[in-house]
């Protein structure tokens, strides 16, 4: 650490610039992520090699010894569970995401060695999963804790976790150029040249560390495939449709198993990914392809040494056992369970359409390769990124027109039929949304209840025009809530509603004794509900020129409960700003108090009916 802190004050000393600080530490990121996947791919082999050779060896059992481990694997989850209950369940990509955007980057060093360990159980028991998730997440940890050791603060901590989730993927897929656009389109959500230096430099650097040390070459070897035609763009077209289809399917599964497991699942949380590994075992027992994160299925597929019943089969199973992995609690990614299956799902299609139109399809194969980029690109909805992935996988370049074309059409279905990808709809149902921005995610995570009003003027619906006029003049507010015998919210009444009465001469002596409370009430009313989120309120303060809302019960009588303003709900969001801001220190040097509070205020806010505190009242 004091190494760290010495480099940190060297850079300091000669007045190094902000961008050239990022690129420094961007080359140390790249090195010590890359050495992180080297002690992660090592792990990962360990726990292949004990419960795929060592285990059955001992059981004496041969093949059905591998139903079992999953199943064992998924135990040996168990104690990690138990001490560290919310750690062990922010896995992967969405976990790097929320930190990003909500945390500013910040994530705890403890991080990567656990995602190292229960990852390594999980896939090294055969569940079926991808690496590539949980090394996103331990890079970005890694790099995080980098960051804080050299002090580092608001949007430059972000940017640094970003450096580390595309050194992760960059090593241990070797592919550079993904890692960059992972990193930028998932991660950030964001393009701009403050960040894409320094990513690119850590992505490189990982790459070069992979490369001396794991894989050389692309991981997956591919025969040469003959040049599209043109006359098989529909074909590519139909298989992007397909893709994106099943790309729902499994998004569904995925979070629909998840959900099963929380809330229809009995039992100790510790002990259901063992059940979960059981499932896998029994599936695998038939079926050994799923197991693991191995590519040489893919490679089979593409390379035609499967029948078309297998790879339909395989098609369904992989969902099944990637559901049943990651649902019950198991630690790993989706990235390359969606290659898996974007392969075996290409392949079958392009068997069927050379049987259907022999001399029209070339190479099936093709096909095959295609569907990984398509399925992936819709799963993740990040199109770009895929194609390039798929091409830095497998150096094939002659399918780029239709992977290009099959990628936009599955990424276009899939938002067509699911709004977000299979990491924000995730996080949607915590209510968290990334998409919305920094501000709004913060403004879900709390409720009307944690800052209404209880106290509210109000008057029964027979009040008279002059009991009303009293009461507005004597209140501190506004408003005054007309309300029945029951207490439910009936209207409300402005102090504006008013005005053209108190000014017009001889017409507000005309009005009492006629008009009651309820005739000058409001009726389209506005309201809340305490379990509401501040979210939604402030989109319900857009679209109403108020200063505050109601807020009443949600059975249905709506009888009223309090007030939230506009006031109180921006101060709520300044003090959790505060609050989370405070999670990481601090970088005075390198930035001045003045610039950090300016730029963490939350002025995007008013484009949905935000103000300054100074101009908002009541």
């Amino acid at each position: 650490m004091r190494r760290y802190l010495d480099f940190a004050r060297f850079l300091r000393r000669f007045r190094v610039s902000d961008q050239t600080f990022l690129i420094a530490v961007a080359v140390l990121i790249g090195v010590v992520v890359g050495f992180g996947t080297y002690v992660f791919e090592w792990m990962l082999k360990g726990a292949e090699l004990f419960f795929f050779h060592l285990l059955p060896a001992w059981l004496g059992r041969g093949r059905h010894a591998l139903v079992l481990a999953p199943a064992l694997g998924g135990i040996l989850l168990a104690p990690f569970i138990l001490a560290f209950p919310k750690e062990a369940t922010e896995d992967g990509v969405p976990a790097t995401m929320v930190a990003v955007a909500l945390r500013n980057g910040f994530m705890k060093w403890s991080q990567a060695l656990l995602r190292m360990v229960m990852s390594a159980l999980t896939l090294g028991s055969g569940g079926s999963a991808g690496s590539e998730g949980p090394i996103i997440q331990i890079g970005s940890a890694l790099a995080s804790g980098i960051g804080q050791t050299l002090r580092v603060s608001g949007n430059r901590l972000r940017i640094i976790a970003a450096c580390g989730a595309a050194a992760g993927l960059a090593s241990i897929f070797n592919a550079p150029i993904a890692g960059v656009l992972f990193a930028l389109e998932v991660v950030l959500g964001e393009f701009n040249v403050s960040s894409f230096s320094p990513i690119v430099i850590a992505s490189v650097v990982a790459t070069a560390f992979s490369r001396g040390f794991l894989h050389e070459e692309s991981l997956l070897h591919l025969p040469f495939h003959e040049s599209f035609r043109a006359a098989e763009i529909p074909f590519y077209a139909l298989l992007g449709v397909a893709a994106g289809i099943v790309s729902v399917v499994f998004t569904k599964a995925m979070h629909g198993m998840e959900h099963f497991f929380h809330h229809r699942v009995g039992g100790p949380r510790a002990l259901k990914p063992a059940l979960g590994g059981l499932v896998v075992g029994l599936i695998g027992l038939g079926c050994p392809e799923v197991f693991g994160y191995s590519y040489e299925p893919i490679l089979r597929a593409i390379n035609g040494e499967m029948l078309l019943t297998t790879l339909a089969l395989l098609v369904v199973l992989k969902v099944v056992a990637t559901a049943f992995t990651l649902g019950s609690g198991g630690s790993g990614g989706v990235l390359c369970p969606s290659l898996f299956i974007g392969a075996t799902l290409g392949s079958l299609l392009g068997g069927l359409f050379q049987q259907v139109f022999p001399g029209l399809v070339l190479s099936p194969g093709a096909y095959g390769v295609v569907g990984m980029g398509a399925f992936l690109g819709a799963v993740v909805q990040a199109p770009m990124m895929a194609i390039i992935m798929v091409f830095e996988l497998t150096n094939e370049y002659t399918v780029i027109l239709p992977m290009m074309a099959a990628c936009i059409i599955a990424a276009l279905v899939h938002k067509g039929l699911v709004r977000g990808s299979i990491y924000t709809l995730g996080l949607a149902r915590k209510g968290i949304d990334i998409n919305a921005g920094r501000e709004m995610g913060i403004l879900s995570s709390l409720t009307v209840q944690d800052i209404m009003e209880p106290e509210v003027v109000t008057l029964p619906v027979t009040a008279s025009y002059d009991d009303v006029l009293q009461k507005l003049m004597k209140s501190n507010g506004n408003y005054v809530y007309v309300v029945d015998e029951k207490g439910s919210l009936e209207g409300v009444i402005s102090f504006t509603d008013l005005k053209e009465f108190v000014f017009e001469e001889g017409l507000e002596e005309g009005l009492k004794g006629l008009v009651l409370a309820k005739d000058l009430a409001n009726k389209e009313l506005v309201f809340v509900t305490p379990a509401e989120t501040l979210a939604s309120s402030l989109n319900k303060f857009s679209f109403i020129d108020m200063e505050q809302l109601p807020v009443v019960e949600v059975n249905g009588s709506r009888r009223l409960r309090g007030v939230i303003t506009r006031s109180r709900l921006l101060k709520a969001y300044q003090q959790e700003m505060q609050k989370r801001l405070l999670m990481q220190p601090m970088d005075q040097p390198e930035e001045s108090t003045t610039r950090q509070s300016t730029a963490k205020q939350p002025w995007s806010l008013a484009k949905t009916g935000f103000k300054s505190s100074s101009a908002i009242s009541g």
